[in-house]
């Protein structure tokens, strides 16, 4: 049972009930008016047997209860009224510290009211984290008390919006400050979006994230996105190979950069030998992150990121809670993102540093119309309350900056400036330095360093070195707690006891003698991509062609695409000529195309594209065959290079197999990636898995498909059902293997306007054949049926020659299928009946004329019609015997 359960068993369960005593009938269903009482049939004879009182939840929910009982009672209590009252005649002589510290003292059961003063005078004095958790605290447990629940409301909604932070409750206002408060936030939101700060101000610049995680000298690269504001926002992870359990900086970087030009190698290489590792987190429009970026909403983005970490910790290979501790590092414009984030959640951080910070804020409609309004309607619900003595303190209630933000910050502190930054002047980081309340505080000024260079003098960097050592405060490995010893043999691991070492030995001895095994790193060789189209042009699918050329040509891992074409009349002939010769000139890739003079199959165009790269070095060339109007990911190339280069490196992989198609749910055409990606957005295409007999999943080495084209004879290249063949025998040779290749969740290969799965269509033979197979089985059945009382009726399924046919059809198919595969080789009668009879006899047996007599005949003969009929079509020689 849950721990949870309040469902407890009765304590009499399993005893026998008093045989001596009589019961009566119960003249009407007993309805409990009381919590935890059951229906019984007559409360007066017999005793419930069940309990909540060794329940947990019930418990839990008996003590809020009471909490919330002794809450009410304390704010009508005399003494309760007293103590408030202390704390108004303090208000009064406007001695707000010492009523601050008579709230900050008291220990007792607090009241609504209670957490709404002390809200309010926490505010007064910067404490803006524990006034906001006041209110909040007021709001969850005294949200249905008449005075203090539309307070706390209110005051919660206050704090949210002075922050720049999105209001979360606004409903638990009275309904006349409602449309008030929602009217002000509406101020701060235009206002802030016409403000001059931001016209300008945000430079962003779009980036492909990483095909998979890689190193960047010393530091393990890997990236992500989280949700934010109904967007998704990017980040680059940087992970500290050289000390595991160095600090993690979040860094919000300027408004000129983006995440990724943290994996450049000389960055890299400098937060390597800090030691830290090292997040950075992208705005909106920036990097691969959604939306566009706005004063608006750069601040509120940063929330989630931090309400996120422990989950994106844990998902990247970082225990939580860290042991190496967390510094908020922001640089230019992002220092109001890292000050923002330090007074939301100051128990979260350690650290901060602020790079060249920008110390003029963008506060929005701070003095406007309609937060005099909000304002007004507050002071009267603090006279309802009888707490107009609170008033005065409303004027503190306005949009914060980053200089009244920082007000709030005790924890260590380094702010970084050169003297020569012209853009940003270095004396709003002497202004943030005197703001703080911080006692551990360092201002750097460094010379001769502007606002784009100062990460290029040693004095940048000594100093943040000199900081990041600091900072460091070594965590017990088993409890997190701080520690003073460490083991005594890797001197890397820290414990707050040695009962704590000892139980953590166990796990740890092996790294520590170092006797764990490495991981072994994949092998790899050269490899790239060539592209063989095979198409056949009408005048509708001439665009196509061009957008399959440029979706391949843009890839950075393609060596070269060749072309096989037919087209339908002359003047389209010259019109292709004329597009890929244009295409050649615009592109420094091989592109080559061969024009054939008459229709030809998907493989016959196939092998004469391939001739085309016979002259080149193809040895470590891997293959896609497509069609006109198939178009690649615009990081399809990226994403499977990495898998190329290992299965170049193992001899046993002949291909790789790539999955995840897109493709139109309805009549949606798309000409670029780019569209793909809106279309799917949309939902007018879905990434969909491939069929088995897809050829065009497969990217295949280059001698594997020249072998595979020479061994095939030309009736067979000839056949659409060369498709099963190609796609069997890569994943059926003997000793050798197909790789697979799966995109990262969301990303897609390439884009297919129809499914390229072509069903063979009903030959006049299966037509006949199911005419004939009807009408001798109905007359041989009812023959030998005609006499008997109990006549049984022919299946139905052949009671129609249409369905006849089909099987027929299926039959065909299937034998075709296994004859394809021995396609140029050599049989002799009973080896090819061998591989159609079971094919029939079953097909036989499932409609249900195994019964009817002559039928078996029938199965031989037309088994070895269908295989020497499929033999000829593929080329299969039969044996003379």
């Amino acid at each position: 049972m849950a721990e949870d359960s309040l469902a407890i068993l009765p304590r009499s369960m399993g005893q026998q009930a008093n045989a001596g005593q009589k019961k009566k009938a119960a003249p009407r269903k007993f309805i409990p008016s009381q919590k935890g009482a059951l229906i019984t049939e007559n409360p007066l004879e017999e005793e419930c047997p069940y309990t909540f009182s060794d329940s947990p939840a019930y418990l839990r929910q008996k003590k809020e209860e009471e909490e919330v009982k002794r809450a009410a009672e304390l704010e009508g209590k005399e003494e309760t009224r007293g103590f408030l009252r202390s704390v108004e005649e303090l208000a009064h002589k406007q001695r707000w510290d010492e009523a601050f510290q008579v709230l900050e003292k008291r220990t007792a059961v607090p009241s609504g009211l209670f957490l709404v003063t002390r809200a309010l005078l926490r505010w007064k004095f910067y404490h803006y984290s524990s006034a906001l958790r006041d209110a909040e605290e007021a709001l969850k447990k005294y949200g249905s008390s008449n005075k203090a629940g539309p307070l706390a409301a209110a005051l919660a909604a206050f704090a949210r919006l002075c922050l720049g932070s999105e209001v979360q409750d606004k409903g638990s206002c009275s309904k006349e400050l409602r449309p008030l408060l929602e009217a002000w936030e509406q101020a701060e939101r235009t206002a802030l979006t016409r403000h001059t700060l931001g016209q300008g101000l945000f430079k962003p610049r779009k980036a492909e994230r990483l095909s998979e995680p890689g190193c960047v000298d010393g530091m393990q690269a890997e990236d992500g996105t989280y949700p934010a504001g109904g967007v998704r926002i990017g980040y680059v992870l940087l992970k500290n190979q050289k000390d595991p359990n160095a600090p993690v900086i979040l860094h919000f970087h300027g408004s000129g950069e983006i995440a990724a030009d943290y994996l450049l190698p000389q960055l890299a290489e400098k937060y390597r030998d800090l030691p830290a590792h090292l997040l950075v987190a992208d705005y909106r429009g920036y990097g691969w992150s959604g939306g566009e970026p706005s004063l608006a909403t750069f601040l509120k983005d940063a929330e989630p990121l931090a309400e996120k970490l422990p989950e994106l910790f844990v998902q990247h290979g970082l225990s939580w809670p860290y042991p190496g501790g967390l510094i908020l590092s922001g640089r230019s414009i992002g220092a109001q993102v890292a000050v923002h984030l330090a007074v939301l959640f100051p128990s979260l951080f350690r650290a901060m540093v602020l790079d060249s910070a920008v110390a003029t804020s963008a506060t929005g409609d701070r003095l406007g119309e309609a937060r005099l309004e909000v304002l007004k309607q507050w002071r009267k619900e603090l006279e309802n309350a009888n707490l107009e003595v609170l008033q005065p303190l409303d004027a503190e209630l306005w949009t914060l900056g980053a200089l009244d933000k920082i007000r709030a910050f005790n924890g260590q502190l380094l702010l970084l400036h050169g003297l020569e930054d012209d853009f940003v002047p270095y004396e709003g980081s002497e202004s943030l330095h005197a703001a703080t309340s911080s006692r551990q505080k360092e201002l750097v000024l460094v010379k001769d360093a502007s606002h784009n260079n100062i990460g290029h003098h040693p004095e940048y960097w000594n100093a943040l070195q000199r900081f990041a050592l600091k900072v460091v405060e070594h965590l017990c490995a088993v409890c997190a707690q701080k520690a003073d010893s460490k083991c005594g043999r890797c001197q890397k691991v820290w414990y707050c006891s040695r009962s704590h070492q000892a139980e953590h030995w166990k796990s740890h001895k092996l790294k520590c003698s170092g006797a764990e095994p490495a991981p072994k790193a994949a092998k790899e060789a050269e490899a790239f991509l060539v592209m063989l189209v095979c198409a056949e042009i009408s005048s509708a699918c001439l665009a196509s062609l061009t957008s399959t050329l440029m979706s391949t040509l843009i890839q950075e891992h393609v060596a070269g695409v060749y072309v096989s074409w037919h087209a339908d009349t002359p003047e389209l002939a010259r019109e292709v000529e004329a597009k890929l010769t244009a295409t050649r000139g615009k592109n420094s890739k091989t592109v080559m195309w061969l024009e054939s003079r008459v229709k030809k199959p998907f493989f016959e165009h196939a092998k004469a594209a391939a001739a085309l790269m016979a002259s080149s070095d193809m040895s470590q060339a891997w293959v896609s065959l497509m069609r006109p109007g198939h178009i690649w990911s615009s990081r399809f190339s990226s994403l499977v290079i990495s898998t190329l280069r290992r299965a170049a490196a193992d001899s046993r992989v002949i291909a790789v197999r790539c999955d995840k198609c897109a493709r139109p749910t309805s009549l949606t055409t798309c000409s670029t990636s780019e569209e793909v990606d809106s279309a799917l957005a949309s939902g007018s295409v879905k990434i969909l898995e491939a069929s088995e007999e897809d050829v065009n999943s497969l990217l295949i080495h280059a001698k594997t498909l020249q072998a595979f084209l020479e061994m095939t004879p030309q009736l067979t290249l000839q056949h659409r059902m060369c498709a099963y063949r190609y796609v069997h025998k890569m994943n059926n040779t003997f000793g050798k293997k197909v790789m697979a290749f799966a995109p990262p969740e969301g990303d897609w290969a390439r884009f297919e306007n129809v499914d390229p799965t072509i069903e063979d269509e009903l030959e006049e033979s299966d037509i006949q054949r199911g005419q004939d197979l009807v009408r001798n089985s109905s007359q041989r059945f009812n023959k030998v049926n005609g006499d008997q009382s109990d006549k049984q009726e022919l299946p139905s399924r052949l009671k129609d020659p249409d369905e006849a046919a089909k099987m027929i059809h299926g039959m065909r198919t299937s034998i075709s299928r296994r004859v394809v595969l021995r396609a140029g080789e050599t049989l002799d009668l009973k080896e090819l009946r061998e591989l159609s009879l079971d094919i029939v006899t079953n097909a036989i047996e499932t409609a249900g004329l195994d019964q009817v007599i002559g039928i078996q005949s029938w199965v031989r003969q037309t088994a070895s019609e269908l295989a020497q009929a499929a033999a000829e079509k593929f080329d299969v020689k039969i044996r003379e015997k």
